[in-house]
C-alpha cells in the first residue's frame, strides 16, 4: 500500500493531493489534513487532487462525505480535481456523483447520451 499527501495553500485556495491508496487506514489521516485546513479560516476553496489516487473504498467515501460537510459548515467549496474514472464511476453508482455536484467530462456527456439512445432503441425493440 501506498499513501501519501502534499498540501498546498496559496489563500484563498488550498489544494491537497491524495497519492496512492484511500482507503480505511489512511482515511482519518485525509480527513483530518484537510479539515485542519478548513480549521484555519483561510481558504474560500479547498481542492482534492486525486490525479495520482490508485484505490479508494467504503472508508474513503465515508471520509469524503464528511469532508463535505465539514467544508459546507464552514463556507468553503470543495473541489473533487483531476478524478480517474473509476472514482467517478463508484460515485455514480453510489449516488454521491450528483450530492458533491460534480461536472461530467464531455467524454461521459457522451457515453451517457449514448447509453440512453441504446436503453430507448432496445426498448423499442421488445
Amino acid at each position: 500500500m501506498t499513501y501519501s499527501l502534499t498540501i498546498t495553500t496559496a489563500p484563498p485556495s488550498a489544494s491537497v493531493r491524495v497519492t496512492g491508496d484511500l482507503d480505511y487506514e489512511t482515511t482519518d489521516n485525509f480527513v483530518e489534513a484537510a479539515s485542519r485546513l478548513l480549521a484555519r479560516n483561510a481558504v474560500s476553496e479547498l481542492h482534492v487532487d486525486f490525479s495520482e489516487l490508485t484505490f479508494l473504498d467504503s472508508a474513503a467515501l465515508s471520509g469524503l462525505v464528511l469532508l463535505h460537510r465539514r467544508s459546507s459548515e464552514v463556507g468553503v467549496v470543495l473541489h473533487l480535481d483531476h478524478r480517474p474514472p473509476f472514482l467517478d464511476r463508484v460515485l455514480q453508482i453510489t449516488g454521491l456523483f450528483d450530492h458533491f455536484d460534480l461536472i461530467r467530462s464531455d467524454a461521459e456527456i457522451g457515453d451517457s447520451a449514448l447509453a440512453g439512445r441504446m436503453t430507448t432503441s432496445q426498448s423499442g425493440a421488445r
